[in-house]
């Protein structure tokens, strides 16, 4: 089983190359970095060129990067203020979409496989207007995933729109998603329902099957934690 490790843990500091080095001596394979920009700076390449020598170096693998979930705009502080892909604003969603963007271009330098996202900010309520925001938003998003072979992922929350019988129904009316649950967890949707959920430590998720990388393919992440 291979121990994997969200620098969520760690996300009010600072990510170097010291701190990789203490995740790897604790016995961690892989790890999962949370983007803040205060945690790790990711629309700076110099940065993610030093991050990706000391993954290298450490013997660590980037299995995926997770979204910022507010809009970060400081080096010292998150604004606080939610970035979210189910704006109804056009101008808002098109400023998420463009930081998401950033994120998965980290991948020209820092490869990955996945792009871990929410559903809109942890309070996000359903709302059919939002539905169609994030169906949108998705589109642009995979299409731009898909050249630099990332796969993107949306992870369930405790939000409305995050619910797994949500995403669910998402899958279902929008007709071009595919769900992809990790090989370890076994609990179906109505148990899902009432756990806590979050990526933390976790199995190895292993290779996506190689339907799910098409650019008009969603995949949601269903995992779960207590």
């Amino acid at each position: 089983m291979q121990r994997l490790l969200s620098t969520y843990l760690f996300v009010s500091r600072k990510l170097t190359p010291e701190l990789l080095e203490q995740i790897a001596g604790a016995g961690f394979q892989g790890i999962e970095i949370f983007c803040t920009r205060s945690h790790f700076e990711y629309a700076m390449r110099p940065e993610i060129q030093a991050m990706t020598s000391a993954i290298e170096q450490h013997g660590l693998q980037l299995v995926s990067l997770h979204a910022p979930t507010s809009r970060d705009m400081s080096a010292m502080r998150e604004s606080g203020t939610p970035l979210s892909i189910c704006e109804i604003e056009r101008v808002r969603r098109v400023e998420a979409m463009d930081e998401l963007k950033r994120v998965i271009d980290v991948a020209e330098d820092l490869p990955y496989a996945r792009l871990i996202l929410h559903m809109g900010g942890a309070r996000e309520t359903a709302d059919p207007r939002k539905r169609d925001a994030a169906f949108s938003s998705l589109e642009h998003l995979i299409l731009h995933a898909h050249h630099v072979g990332v796969t993107i992922c949306v992870e369930n929350t405790t939000s409305e729109m995050g619910d797994p019988g949500y995403l669910r129904d998402f899958v279902d009316e929008t007709r071009r998603c595919v769900i992809f649950s990790l090989p370890s967890i076994s609990t179906t949707i109505a148990e899902r329902k009432t756990s806590t959920f979050r990526l933390m430590t976790a199995p190895s998720i292993g290779p996506l099957p190689s339907n799910s990388l098409s650019p008009h393919r969603i995949v949601i992440c269903l995992c779960c934690w207590n």
